[in-house]
């Protein structure tokens, strides 16, 4: 049989659960900005048109005496976003963003920082097509389920905040930036807040799906120093503050991010940015693993302004449906099935790419990762 189409109430409250886990190049991008740009800054040349590229084989000489950046720094800029990947609901448009960051050095060897920033994404596979429809206790589907059917606006808008200070130690003749964290961060979707009720060890749960806290200690070390290209290396063990809802252990994971840059011209800076992100939300038993990679470009308009491209893309590896993106099923817990509260996605993949346009005053927040 054929289920009729869902309500907005009941397909909000599945969407939402569905939605829990995609957490992914908006987490990359706020901590590449608030750990990476400060350490980059203190690991480059400080004067990229006198360095030279060693011969292949030739011992390196070190960088530039090292140094984190010193005095008061600040990052201000707004941005709009557009989803890339396919998207069951018509006319999407993701909400602009925010990001403001403020820094401050002491000196070459300590640096504090705080930053609030604002990610936007809209998933695939979870507002079109159709999935099988099971009735709880039974094997055998009883029908479909219309995902398109409320064509239910699914947009996730993530706030983020990064507190940390900075550290920069020498191990010989490499520097090395050791930054202690915290992040904490909470989201919307479709514009609502993100506390819902779970399914967790065959018991009912409220969560707030898409807030948690995170610590983590991050070292960055280069691995690059040309005229014109330049490289880094950071690695994070993090652990969430507080396990909640389906969270089953709290271990360190490891958060790992390469950045390389290539500076085309004094005002432009293209850059590539892959990374292994670490994602441990409510409503995760495990923590999810989560290759992402940013990419773009920046150009400086003034002493003051630049105007920055981002594109961002990533997916879990480890969901119990890797080979299948958004929902795999759905179960009803009880007839009728199209009444609030009553259905329960399977989740598999998670994937969502989208393209950003950056307009701010100060230091571009992620350019220098």
């Amino acid at each position: 049989m054929l289920l009729r189409p869902i309500t907005a109430a009941a397909f909000s409250a599945w969407c939402a659960l569905a939605l829990s886990g995609t957490v992914r190049a908006d987490q990359a991008t706020a901590l590449s900005a608030a750990l990476v740009a400060p350490a980059n800054a203190a690991l480059r040349p400080r004067d990229p048109s006198v360095a030279q590229a060693a011969p292949v084989g030739a011992e390196q000489a070190p960088l530039a005496t090292p140094g984190l950046p010193r005095g008061l720094s600040y990052t201000l800029d707004l941005s709009s976003a557009y989803p890339l990947n396919a998207t069951g609901k018509s006319n999407v448009r993701l909400p602009g963003g925010l990001d403001a960051v403020l820094g401050y050095g002491f000196g070459r060897h300590f640096r504090i920082q705080a930053g609030y920033y604002q990610f936007q994404e809209y998933p695939t596979g979870f507002d079109g097509g159709s999935v099988p429809l099971y009735l709880q206790g039974l094997s055998a589907p009883i029908g479909v389920a219309n995902l398109g059917a409320a064509q239910q606006d699914v947009t996730i808008k993530n706030e983020i905040f990064v507190a940390n200070f900075q550290t920069l130690v020498q191990l010989g003749r490499v520097p090395i930036v050791i930054t202690p964290s915290y992040v904490a961060r909470r989201g919307q979707i479709g514009g609502h807040s993100d506390e819902t009720l779970v399914e967790i060890g065959d018991f009912p749960q409220t969560v707030r799906l898409r807030t948690f806290e995170q610590q983590l200690i991050a070292f960055t070390l280069p691995f690059l120093s040309t005229p014109r290209f330049f490289g880094t290396y950071t690695i994070a063990p993090q652990w969430l503050v507080n396990t909640n809802g389906a969270n089953r252990d709290n271990h360190a994971q490891l958060f790992q991010l390469a950045y390389l840059e290539y500076r085309a011209t004094k005002s432009t800076t293209l850059f590539v940015q892959p990374s292994i992100l670490q994602n441990y939300t409510p409503a995760d038993a495990y923590s999810n693993h989560i290759p992402t990679l940013i990419y773009g470009f920046s150009q400086r308009t003034s002493k003051y302004t630049f105007i920055q491209f981002l594109g961002s893309t990533g997916a879990a590896t480890n969901p119990i449906d890797r080979e299948r993106i958004g929902i795999v099923d759905v179960t009803c817990q009880r007839l009728p099935c199209n009444a609030p509260g009553t259905l329960a996605p399977r989740i598999g993949g998670l994937h969502a790419s989208q393209v950003q346009l950056q307009f701010g005053v100060g230091t571009p927040s992620v350019v220098p990762l």
